[in-house]
């Protein structure tokens, strides 16, 4: 076991430091990471790069303001050079959605897909429902998700009495 000054400690303290083995790092062990929110390391060298690919741009796309994107009908996702682009893994891959009229029009409408809206004919064979299920899967598959339907939270008590 080597006892020399960590490449943190050399940057930053110089010959200031004692000599420690680089998991012995106090300016590490000292360091706060936001993006995990965990201590010895800093953002930069963060080993959580799933929460890191929400807080940082990975495309040029992400740096212009979403008004703009919709207005000039901008659909790509340009990566930044230099910026390593976070995928999640196959199984973890899941949009979920709440399983309600309303959670499937959204869904769709923030895809870019046209939901089906019935009359309430159709609301009560629950046509708009099978096939807005329908279009989702057709857009997940593309996408290369897997669509997990959440039950609606339902309230169990109102004023006292258990529904």
């Amino acid at each position: 076991m080597t006892t020399e000054i960590c490449r943190m400690c050399a940057a930053t303290l110089g010959s200031l430091v004692k000599r420690h083995t680089v998991d012995r790092c106090p300016l590490a062990a000292g360091s706060y990471c936001g993006l995990c929110a965990s201590y010895g390391h800093s953002p930069y060298n963060c080993p959580d790069t799933h929460t890191r690919a929400y807080r940082e741009p990975q495309y040029i796309e992400q740096l212009i303001p979403a008004s703009v994107l919709e207005e000039m009908n901008i659909r790509t996702m340009t990566p930044i050079p230099g910026c390593p682009v976070a995928r999640l893994p196959e199984e973890e891959r899941i949009w979920e959605i709440i399983e309600t009229d309303e959670g499937l029009r959204l869904a769709l409408t923030n895809l870019g897909v046209k939901p089906m809206i019935c009359q309430e004919k159709g609301k009560k064979e629950a046509k708009e429902i099978q096939e807005n299920k329908r279009r989702l899967a057709r857009a997940a598959d593309a996408a290369g998700y897997k669509v997990l339907y959440i039950a609606p939270f339902k309230e169990s008590v109102k004023d006292g009495a258990t529904k």
